[in-house]
């Protein structure tokens, strides 16, 4: 069997997933990226059953890996689209000329296609999901040389327990349009993926007549406020810190009741002032020596940036640290903290979520860096190191619960 070219070339082969196939099938390990390639070609060479692993393990991998994935919330589902006889009977009507193959051994043409789907069901009974594969060639490459075409499959899932669809496929900003002969598109625009994630929700959700939000302020609205869901329920305050501030209490009342005696404050800002003094103390509680641990050991996940703003204090908020060190951690966080609970929403999130499974997965790739943001009538999220799928279900449902 030979590896299509563009699983090589696009990175969907990464090398700590690749070494963990060779130690499943106790095969030497090599070092460089190429040689893994050659040990997998070989291993499917031996044997049909050996090469129908490997085809196998590759549909799960180009589903995996550095992914941009879109979602929208689904709404007005009919029980009829729990019907595997109506589902593909649908989709037939839809794409009738699918043909049924894998994006391995699918020939790609300059245009989008269905190239496979899958309802997943109890016995034919109850939909709980459906998978799409669409693919086609782009021209791949920097503007003053696009020569080469290479296939972009895009996989679309309806979450039919959920109530959401989603898309996933590579993030690439060097993808240009191609007719199918022109290897040379000077001066066009590149293709926004996000573009096309949308457009091929969009076209899904038609096909079934489900309904969606179509206004992109609502869809950014709700979708801020589920990142501030997240961001309160992966920055919680630990019990020891809590404990802490809490001995303080009396000190902190105190403080501020001579404080605004003293100066004659209006009482009205009270209740403010002793929130900010909590805030004061647990900052600097937090804040002292290594605590990292506090901050990681406890939760699933840790925050390491937020993009937010409150409009009654006409306050924007930008706070960001290393992917190694909660943010939780940092003077920034206690910064923006009084001005995220006030606002209640968050733009922009990024998190270091906990891999199922980390072997393999050393340094830069050890933590698992998510990007969460909204645009247009749809949210994402960004996988910025390899993501399997055990991880990236994991996101999307923590997405599914809080939204």
């Amino acid at each position: 069997m030979k590896i299509p070219s563009f699983l090589s070339k696009d990175n969907y082969l990464q090398n700590p997933i690749m070494r963990r196939f060779l130690k499943q099938y106790n095969i030497k390990f090599v070092e460089t990226r190429s040689e893994y390639i050659n040990k997998l070609e070989e291993f499917s060479n031996i044997s049909e059953q050996n090469e129908m692993i490997l085809k196998n393990w590759l549909l799960k991998i180009v589903r995996e890996g550095s992914k941009e994935i879109c979602y929208k919330k689904l709404y007005h589902i009919k029980d009829k689209s729990y019907d595997f006889s109506f589902v593909e009977q649908t989709i037939k009507n839809a794409y009738p000329d699918c043909p049924m193959s894998n994006i391995l051994e699918y020939k790609n043409t300059n245009e989008f296609e269905l190239v496979d789907y899958h309802i997943i069901s109890k016995d034919h009974h109850k939909v709980h999901k459906i998978e799409f594969t669409f693919s086609r060639l782009f021209l791949c490459g920097e503007s003053e040389r696009k020569d080469e075409a290479v296939a972009f499959p895009v996989f679309i899932e309806i979450y039919l327990d959920d109530g959401f669809i989603v898309s996933r496929a590579k993030a690439k900003s060097t993808l240009f349009p191609f007719d199918g002969e022109h290897f040379s598109h000077i001066g066009e625009q590149h293709i926004i993926t996000m573009d096309i994630a949308e457009n091929l929700m969009n076209e899904i959700i038609n096909i079934f007549q489900f309904k969606a939000e179509m206004n992109s302020k609502i869809v950014k609205n709700i979708n801020s406020k589920m990142l501030y869901k997240l961001y309160c329920n992966y920055s919680f305050t630990p019990a020891d810190i809590v404990s802490t501030i809490e001995s303080q209490n009396n000190l902190i009342d105190t403080f501020i009741d001579q404080l605004f005696q003293n100066l004659s404050l209006d009482i009205r800002n009270k209740e403010k002032a002793l929130l900010d003094s909590r805030i004061l103390v647990e900052k600097f509680v937090s804040i002292n020596g290594d605590n990292r641990d506090i901050f990681t050991k406890d939760r699933s996940a840790y925050l390491i940036k937020i993009s937010s703003n409150d409009e009654n204090e006409l306050t924007t908020i930008d706070a960001k640290s290393s992917k190694l060190i909660p943010l939780q951690t940092t003077e920034a966080f206690f910064d923006s903290k009084k001005s995220v609970m006030q606002g209640k929403i968050c733009k922009n999130l990024s998190m270091v979520f906990k891999r199922k499974d980390e072997t393999y997965f050393t340094g830069y790739n050890q933590q698992l860096e998510i990007q969460f943001g909204s645009k247009g009538t749809f949210g994402f999220f960004k996988t910025i190191q390899y993501a399997e799928e055990e991880d990236i279900q994991n996101v999307l449902q923590t997405i599914f619960r809080n939204y």
